[in-house]
């Protein structure tokens, strides 16, 4: 008996690990796998986005464009948003549209993309690429179809069919131009590294390089009419025209940075600009409708100052928020500022977008 007990034991260890194969072998070919939960789903805006470019074609609609290719799109001003595939994980600079249907995208390795269904598609364009180095960083529409981008390399191109097909204006140069704005006669102008300001009066059919008193980059440029305008950039720095962009002067002389104590949002720092900042201003606009100018920059900074350029107010848009921001869309009630986050500005109240 026992040695019937011992051989049956032998037997069974024998045999056990052949069982343990052929059940494991059972599972993984006919034992599907139930899910249990809810697919977790990313949100449209993360806490590790970092936001370049921004516009809003109509009241309602905002699109936004992010490092790694990202696009988000907003149909309710800002309350819930989207995210659109762009076919690409590059980084993209800046967006600008014709109206909720038609917009350009532009960014690193000199990509352009547009779209003519509301972003439901995005298509690549034919841009011109150097040998050297391609990157834009910023793009503006006009009517009928027509777009201006600028870039690295003094890359500055142009496209008449809705941003499809592009051409260069200008030959390469060495530099980076950052922005490029319309005089609003027409005329072009566009400023970057080492204080570079170019004005063209025939729609880029010629370019003159004006002399700058800056040595520093300009970041961003606009103007309130066909004679007054006011370009900005690092360190702080301000310049204003009077004659269209033929000549421009510094703003202020004397810079002050932003005390922590006086970081209070929707606190004016002093009524006279040089006493403002010298952190870096990143974007700057001329707001039609409140006839002011606003900008942000590093560190939370926020500007306003009035036609002339004159009466500037800054500080943090919050205590805690030392987030930089690189560009502004423009609202009936404030602005929008987009950046290391996405926010509303009312001149009083910072109101960060989440996403939903």
């Amino acid at each position: 008996m026992v040695a019937a007990l011992n051989k049956l034991t032998r037997l069974g260890v024998g045999v056990s690990p052949w069982l343990v194969i052929a059940g494991l072998l059972y599972v993984g070919l006919f034992v599907k796998p139930e899910p249990v939960g809810s697919t977790v789903i990313p949100t449209a805006i993360e806490a590790r986005d970092r936001f370049y470019g921004l516009v809003n074609p109509e009241p309602q609609v905002l699109w936004a464009v992010a490092a790694d290719g990202k696009i988000v799109r907003s149909d309710d001003a800002g309350q819930s948003w989207q995210v659109q595939d762009s076919g690409t994980n590059v980084h993209l600079q800046d967006i600008a549209a014709w109206d909720s249907q038609k917009a350009i995208i532009v960014g690193n390795t000199g990509v352009a993309m547009y779209t003519e269904n509301g972003g439901q598609s995005w298509w690549q364009a034919d841009a011109p690429r150097n040998d050297v180095v391609n990157k834009l960083l910023d793009v503006k529409v006009f009517a009928n179809g027509e777009a201006w981008a600028v870039g690295s390399f003094g890359t500055i191109i142009v496209s008449h069919d809705y941003g499809k097909s592009w051409k260069y204006a200008l030959e390469p140069d060495d530099y980076i131009l950052n922005e490029i704005t319309e005089r609003k006669d027409g005329a072009l102008v566009a400023v970057g590294e080492f204080g570079t300001i170019l004005l063209s009066e025939d729609r880029g059919e010629s370019w003159k390089t004006i002399p700058s008193t800056v040595e520093s980059s300009l970041m961003t440029v606009d103007f309130v009419d066909a004679q007054t305008g006011i370009a900005a950039g690092l360190d702080g720095i301000l310049l204003k025209t009077s004659d269209g962009g033929h000549s421009w002067q510094r703003i202020g002389n004397q810079f002050a940075n932003l005390p922590e104590a006086k970081a209070a949002p929707g606190v004016p720092n002093a009524s006279s600009w040089q006493d403002v900042t010298t952190e870096h201003i990143f974007t700057l606009r001329w707001h039609p409708l409140q006839e002011r100018w606003y900008g942000a920059g590093s560190k939370g900074l926020w500007l306003e100052a009035d036609a002339d350029g004159s009466n500037w107010r800054a500080g943090r848009l919050a205590p805690k928020d030392l987030s930089w921001h690189t560009s502004i869309a423009l609202t009936d009630n404030g602005v929008i500022y987009t950046g290391r986050n996405i926010g509303r500005w009312d001149g009083t109240r910072w109101q960060v977008y989440q996403s939903r």
